[in-house]
């Protein structure tokens, strides 16, 4: 909204719109197209200031029409502001989900409330999560009831879901002996199923539509899932990449001729034994020493460890979704976590235990999670995404 004089703000009765477009009378004469302009009129009804008459003659009449002004003595009344705190919908973060069928989308998004509540316990800042429609606010609570009480891992996506959710944090001192941050922002997330972003599927043109709009993009990769067929994670990647490369270059938004998407590169199911006992062969793991001494793979090391999956691990196609992901996106924009939704299973005392540490069974014929989870690695590629998005937007580059 543009600024007004301040003989053009006045308020409205009550039964009025809050803002409301009529034509202002001519201050000296008709404007250039021989009669008055339109101004916004602000009605700042939230204030309950006192309503003000306005005169029931007609703005365009031809007669010079006089307006009660306030007094003089009085501050201008400036038009009402969201509360402190609450974050702003005018310029929400986009993120595009993807991976291939099975991979743990779901179950990504569903451990997220989880895993901001116990953010807490592993560093010094706090985040937390709201639902801002009804749908996401029913898809949090549904989730955290899901996974920590009834310990079930949530439905597939049929079809498409789109979640919008409130996030406010804080973020580490830059400096030794700084402050920490407020942090507050919107995230909208579409949470679709892994069989759209096969291109033969019809709602293939729609999802690549709605990572194009994105500005971050996270990446499931599940090596288990790799080696099986109908789930090649080559299957799932080069179709959509190649497709949303396209219609971005065709709007023009290509950043240094590649995507100027961010992208956060999640391997799943770090916990499983098939990835975990590996990886811990190959050195890539180290435990933490205090707290549930939860394993991890240093951030440090991620990249490394996902071209090892690639490379040793699974080899073949997976090291073409490694390359593909180098040639299309810009590789400082790109980051590696290894991920567990659910995490491992901890003893009584809340640590894990080498001995035991598988978090799933079988119960019935239905895969059950053992002890609560402890995610790992599923708020932090969110919010570094967004860091590095709101970075970019500050250096001008983001498109």
């Amino acid at each position: 909204m543009g600024q007004f004089d301040k003989d053009e703000t006045q308020a409205a009765p009550a039964s009025s719109p809050l803002i409301t477009s009529q034509p202002a009378p001519p201050a000296s004469g008709p404007g250039p197209s021989g009669g008055p302009a339109p101004v916004a009129y602000i009605h700042p009804q939230a204030q309950q200031a006192a309503p003000q008459q306005i005169p029931q003659a007609a703005y365009g009449a031809q007669q010079e029409q006089t307006y009660p002004m306030p007094d003089g003595n009085l501050q201008p009344l400036r038009i009402p502001t969201a509360p402190a705190g609450v974050a702003s919908a005018a310029d929400p973060l986009r993120i595009g989900l993807w991976g291939a069928p099975r991979s743990g989308k779901t179950t990504f998004l569903a451990a997220l409330p989880v895993a901001a509540m116990q953010y807490q316990r592993h560093t010094a800042n706090n985040w937390v999560i709201g639902g801002m429609t009804p749908e996401a606010t029913d898809f949090l609570n549904d989730s955290v009831e899901r996974l920590t009480v009834r310990r079930q891992f949530p439905d597939g996506t049929l079809g498409a879901e789109g979640l919008s959710w409130s996030f406010q944090g804080e973020e580490g001192a830059a400096r030794r002996f700084g402050k920490a941050r407020e942090v507050s922002f919107l995230l909208d997330v579409q949470d679709v199923m892994g069989e759209a972003y096969n291109r033969s599927n019809p709602m293939h043109a729609s999802v690549i539509d709605q990572l194009a709009r994105a500005q971050g993009l996270i990446y499931l990769f599940d090596p288990l899932l790799d080696g099986e067929a109908g789930t090649e994670s080559l299957n799932y990647f080069y179709a959509t990449v190649n497709a949303l490369n396209a219609r971005v270059r065709d709007a023009g938004g290509h950043h240094r001729n590649r995507l100027p998407h961010h992208v956060s590169v999640c391997v799943a199911k770090f916990d499983h034994p098939s990835i975990f006992e590996p990886a811990i062969r190959a050195g890539w793991v180290t435990q933490d020493s205090v707290g549930s001494q939860i394993p991890r793979v240093p951030a440090e090391q991620s990249a490394g460890f996902f071209a090892w999956l690639c490379d040793e691990f699974r080899g073949s196609t997976a090291r073409v979704v490694r390359d593909g992901l180098n040639t299309y996106f810009h590789p400082e924009r790109v980051t590696y976590y290894a991920t567990s939704a659910i995490g491992f299973r901890l003893n009584p005392q809340h640590v894990f235990d080498y001995r035991s540490y598988l978090n799933v069974e079988t119960v019935d014929g239905r895969a059950q999670i053992c002890t609560s989870p402890e995610p790992i690695n599923v708020l932090e590629p969110l919010i570094d995404l967004e860091r590095r998005i709101r970075a970019d937007g500050r250096k001008g580059r983001l498109r």
